[in-house]
């Protein structure tokens, strides 16, 4: 990377960590005064973890909100990609520190189905590859603490991350950070996988007063079949959405907001 952008700081370290032995630990007594990093600091992996957290949430345990759009698409074999749907969601999180290398998301998602022309709310579709009916479920995820490690997304209990680093990179004045959740799946079918990139500019990533630096999210994944498409051949879906930070509720679209809080009562009103 040129030398003019490794002079450039990026985040805040709040703590001093140590190698030992089998993994890393964190020095006992006082934290150390937030000193600038640079570039160079995001190959150590606390000061990436505090990146990620400060692209993807905050730094601080207050609420992150988020909204998602895009669309998600059938595979099939060797045909054309076919568009099945558009995607709306809201998402409420915290994030706090469990240790040096170590954050927990505490999360509640809901995701909706569109028509791909219209854009409505779906609650019934019909099969295109079978003409199935099928009722369509909110996609949730209601306040379940999850583990984000350095170096990898949503450990395993059984199988723990080693520490590491999530890839990152800059173009112009912007921060990317990559980061990816692959699901094991039976030997007849393909893995899910998914891929984000989160990117806020350098200049917010920099300034120790951004815990939660203003960022967006470029998604892709690829996921099986869910059970009420009713599908009766092998495919996949494949997800392709885009996301950003909003200042709170008041950001998201009523009509949204209407149907989530049917969906998820005090979804946006809970503290």
């Amino acid at each position: 990377m040129p030398d003019l952008l490794t002079r450039r700081t990026l985040l805040t370290a709040t703590s001093v960590i140590c190698l030992s032995g089998s993994g890393l630990v964190a020095h006992a007594g006082q934290q150390r005064l937030q000193d600038t990093l640079n570039l160079e600091d995001l190959h150590d992996p606390e000061n990436n973890l505090q990146a990620y957290i400060k692209l993807r949430g905050n730094l601080s345990p207050e609420p992150v909100w988020d909204l998602i759009r895009g669309r998600v698409f059938g595979l099939v074999n060797s045909e054309k990609p076919r568009p099945l749907f558009k995607t709306l969601g809201a998402s409420r999180t915290v994030y706090r520190r469990v240790s040096a290398l170590e954050y927990t998301a505490e999360s509640r998602y809901i995701g909706l189905f569109l028509d791909p022309e219209s854009e409505q709310h779906l609650q019934r579709w019909v099969n295109p590859y079978n003409a199935r009916q099928c009722e369509i479920p909110s996609t949730r995820y209601d306040m379940v603490p999850k583990i984000h490690p350095a170096g990898a997304s949503f450990g395993n209990a059984n199988q723990p991350p080693s520490p590491g680093v999530r890839p990152w990179f800059v173009i112009g004045d912007v921060l990317h950070m990559e980061d990816q959740i692959i699901s094991p799946a039976s030997p007849d079918k393909q893995p899910d996988g998914d891929l984000m990139t989160f990117s806020a500019s350098v200049a917010d990533m920099a300034d120790p007063a951004v815990t939660s630096a203003p960022s967006r999210l470029s998604f892709n994944a690829v996921e099986h079949w869910r059970d009420w498409m009713q599908m009766e051949q092998a495919g996949s879906l494949w997800w392709h959405v885009a996301g950003t930070k909003v200042a709170g509720p008041a950001a998201f679209p009523d009509a949204m907001k209407s149907i989530v809080e049917k969906e998820s009562p005090g979804f946006f009103t809970e503290e």
